[in-house]
Order: C-alpha cells, then structure tokens, then sequence
C-alpha cells in the first residue's frame, strides 16, 4: 500500500487532503482512484501517526481520504541516530541521505568542516536544506518509515561540535578518522556491553577528510575516534557502513 504523509492541519472531520506533489503523483502517476486504499502518516510536532485510509474523492487540486483505522508504526528503530555529515559533493549528498534514511535514521545534520568543498551561503544553504527534506521525505515513503528524519540546514563545524556537546551521558559521539588504528566500533561494543546507549552521533568528514584540530575538538567532548579498517571509504560509503554497524549492535538491523 502506498503512503503519503500530511500535515495534522490538512485533516478535517475524519478525512484527510492530500495536496501538491503527493496528490499529482497518487492521480497522476499510480492511477488511484476512490474505493482505492492508502496509508497516510500525519506529522504531528514530534510524534508520527498512520493510519489506513480510503479515497472519497479526486479532484483537481486534491485527494481527499477517509481515514480508517490507525496502523502501529513498526518500522522505526529503538535507537535514535543522528548523521553529522560535512557537505559532500554532487549527488553524493542525495545519496547519503537516500540510503540513511532507509536505515533508519532520526536526524541528519549537515555541516561545513575545513575541507570541505561545497559552501553554501544563505538562501542558498536554505533551498538545499529544502531539496534534501523532500529526498529524505520520499525515501520514508518508500522504505514505509512511521517517521520522516528531519534534515536541518548545514551548521559551521564549531557550531556542530558545541551542540553535540550538550547531549546528555547515554548519547555516543563517534567519529571515524583514517588516522586511528586501533578503537573500533568493535570495542565500543564490549566496553558498553552493560549499558548500551539510546542515541548515538555519527560525524562524517568531507572528501578531504578531517584536519586534526577538528578530530582534537569531538575527543574534547567525549567523542569517541574510530577506525573503520585498513581501507579508506569515500564520504557516502563511509556514512552508511557507520549508520550499518550501529544499527546492527545497537538498534534493530539484522
């Protein structure tokens, strides 16, 4: 069953409008038609709802839908993960945040570190933050997350670090560095055995990696440097092998 998520404001009564690109693509694309089914989950602040749903009506600008029965999001993983990725090229950053969100991620915090290529000021920085909301939103859809992960816009590296600062003792900082060789997430996992965290932080670097004041800064804040082996992993393959790993020990992959 397809889903779409709208906003609390657009339900009315017990049935729900379903507009813009979301309504184009049910009418125009999937063909639906009233009498058809779909799963609609309603952002709502913090929490997430859905519910099963029957269209009543298409019409130019909108599909209005009968809400139904509430569905029990299974779908989201216990451990909250957060993405802190330097701003990478291209359509890596797409991709990144594609494939984070299919593996479940909470929230994904740009940032801009000293090597990193791509800067982006002002509106510009605004209208990116929006391109990557509508790609993590479409990959919630079709992964059928109960969630949408919020993307913020891109941070300065000291403005990063300070927030993550403040983050309370059961949230793990980690942050791969090529120049570590011997912590891993291996040994995280042993030495927490007992007391394994409910979020973790994962910082990516850019293309051109970290410099090693920015490495000194997150171990200032109890952040913990990790090797991911003796390979050196590009930037999207790096954020998606950590997000894998820490989801595999701690969360609900596999």
């Amino acid at each position: 069953m397809v889903k779409v998520f709208i906003s609390a404001e657009q339900i009315n009564q017990g049935r729900a409008a379903v507009t813009g690109g979301d309504a184009h693509h049910l009418r125009a694309v999937l063909r639906k038609k009233p009498g058809d089914r779909v799963l609609i989950g309603v952002k709502d602040g913090a929490a997430e709802k859905a519910y099963e749903s029957v269209i009543v009506s298409v019409e130019p600008e909108q599909i209005v839908c009968q809400l139904l029965d509430p569905v029990q999001a299974r779908t989201e993983s216990p451990l909250e993960t957060y993405l802190c990725q330097a701003v990478a090229k291209g359509d890596k950053m797409d991709l990144i945040i594609q494939k984070s969100v299919e593996l479940g991620v909470t929230g994904i915090i740009p940032f801009f570190s000293r090597y990193t290529v791509v800067q982006l000021d002002g509106e510009k920085a605004r209208q990116r933050q929006k391109r990557w909301q509508k790609i993590a939103e479409a990959a919630a859809k079709q992964c059928r997350r109960g969630a949408v992960p919020k993307v913020h816009e891109p941070l300065s590296f000291d403005d990063m670090a300070a927030a993550l600062a403040k983050r309370p003792p059961d949230h793990l900082l980690v942050m791969p560095y090529e120049q570590e060789r011997r912590r891993s997430l291996a040994d995280l996992r042993d030495r927490l055995r007992e007391g394994p965290p409910k979020a973790v932080s994962i910082v990516i670097g850019p293309e051109g990696g970290f410099c090693p004041e920015e490495v000194d800064r997150v171990e200032r804040i109890n952040g913990e440097i990790i090797t991911l082996g003796s390979r050196i992993l590009r930037t999207e393959t790096a954020a998606v092998a950590v997000l894998t790993l820490v989801q595999f020990i701690w969360g609900d992959l596999g």
